[in-house]
């Protein structure tokens, strides 16, 4: 048996992938994509590959892994030094605690008895082990500093991105990118490798540009569904949970958060709309009656935009956008008009977004109405939360076109978006996503 377990040791000392299965046989044995990873860090750990990125779904185990392979090559090259860089400085301290753990374990202990925690330096910021020559791994958040350290084996970027509005808003991109070339890429001394791993959210991303360039050995990308659309891993999401959550989500985000394609956004959005006449929706009132209905405002705030409103039915589960407010009138002219639709429609609740308009104009309409008026306040990216949306209003919503101004140019507002971003209006589809995340909020079990 001590024989075994030496052999054991010493292969886990060679061979990356079989420390991995050591460590945590059960999630390794599940997720046997993760052996390329593997053999891939290897390759960067003896100098036989120098450019590496990884990019996978979700909640496949590419920061998991990425963590045993800091603890086990600071093992076999104590006196080296590993940098790995995160978006936010709480996810770097995390991931910090994640591979000092590892360095504590009984399983690291058994396989690099001689590496131990410095008692000198213990902190997440930077620590060193016992062997160390300067600091044995560092690293901080997307704006942080990095000062005194210098990265010998391997500099890591570990998400460097928050989300899609991050990749999508050209000011946070150039500033991620001009932070990773003047602080991550700064700290590499000679012979360092680098491994990028993240989410393939666009084309001008950090890993997006590195492979236009060319600047990688290899790359490995793996997506959620495979060519015959099955899951590229039942462990870690099956095929039929994938297809459900495919159906829930934006064909931009879908693409790129989970099949690693990003998408270059441009042409239309709202390409697959499901209309209903007036008719139709009288005797589908009239045969099943209507469970409920919520709205959204958004107040105009210039004279050039207009004050866009939707209102959403329930009947029996399904979701139905049947009236609407699309005017650049005055708010002597769109408040009552707004009135008289919650009331022709007993809304129940309204949310009216919170512009510099929107706080006065929720006042008056509260005076005309039963309606419970509640005032948002919208921080994410305009374009971005109109794109999250999308999906959900498409595949879940059914549009009563009714014969008025309002309503035609409120549709041919939406119908035209642009997801290149270059519209000259875009009023009525943020207020339908506003109406989106509202209606799903309020209807959370018949949103999914």
């Amino acid at each position: 048996m001590t024989n075994q377990k030496q052999i054991l040791d010493e292969l886990s000392r060679r061979s990356f992938w079989v420390f991995c299965n050591v460590y945590d046989s059960k999630f390794f044995a599940e997720r046997p994509f993760l052996k390329e990873v593997a053999v891939s860090f290897q390759k960067i750990s003896e100098g036989s590959l120098r450019s590496l990125s990884v990019s996978m779904p979700p909640r496949a185990g590419k920061s998991y892994i990425t963590s045993l392979f800091c603890a086990w090559l600071i093992g076999k090259k104590p006196d080296g030094s590993v940098m790995r860089n995160t978006c936010t400085a709480t996810l770097y301290l995390k991931f910090s605690y994640d591979v000092r753990a590892i360095v504590k374990s009984e399983v690291f202990k058994d396989v690099f008895p001689d590496v131990k925690l410095s008692d000198d330096k213990k902190n997440l910021q930077g620590w060193n082990t016992n062997k160390a020559n300067q600091v044995s791994y560092f690293g901080a958040g997307v704006g942080g500093t990095i000062i005194g350290f210098g990265a010998s084996m391997v500099g890591i970027t570990d998400d460097l991105y928050r989300g899609i509005e991050d990749a999508m808003s050209d000011t946070t991109n150039d500033r991620i990118i001009q932070w990773k070339q003047a602080t991550h890429d700064s700290r590499f001394e000679s012979g360092c490798s680098r491994i990028d791993i993240g989410t393939r959210w666009s084309l001008r991303d950090v890993i997006g540009q590195n492979i236009n360039e060319g600047a990688y050995e290899k790359s490995i990308i793996i997506p959620a569904l495979n060519e015959s659309g099955k899951s590229f891993c039942p462990a870690v999401m099956t095929t039929e949970e994938y297809q459900a959550k495919k159906k829930r989500t934006a064909p931009e985000i879908w693409s790129a958060e989970y099949q690693q394609t990003p998408v270059d956004i441009g042409g239309r959005l709202f390409s697959d709309m499901s209309f209903m006449s007036p008719d139709e929706f009288t005797q589908l009132r009239k045969a099943k009656g209507i469970d409920g209905c919520v709205s959204y405002i958004d107040v105009a705030d210039m004279g050039k935009d207009f004050t866009a409103m939707g209102v959403m039915a329930v009947i029996k589960g399904s979701f139905y956008l049947v009236d609407y407010v699309y005017s650049r009138e005055n708010t002597d002219i769109t408040i009552p008009l707004c009135a008289s639709k919650l009331k022709e429609w007993d809304v129940s609740y309204c949310r009216v977004e919170s512009n510099n308009m929107g706080a006065m104009f929720s006042r008056h309409l509260q005076k005309l109405v039963l309606t419970k008026i509640l005032m948002v306040n919208n921080t994410t990216n305009k374009d971005t939360r109109i794109i999250m949306q999308s999906a959900w209003l498409q595949n879940f919503v059914t549009y009563i076109r009714r014969d008025s101004q309002d309503c035609s140019l409120f549709i041919d507002s939406v119908v035209s978006y642009s997801k290149d971003g270059k519209n000259k209006n875009d009023d009525a589809p943020d207020c339908l996503a506003g109406l989106s995340i509202f209606t799903q909020s309020m209807f959370r079990n018949l949103s999914q």
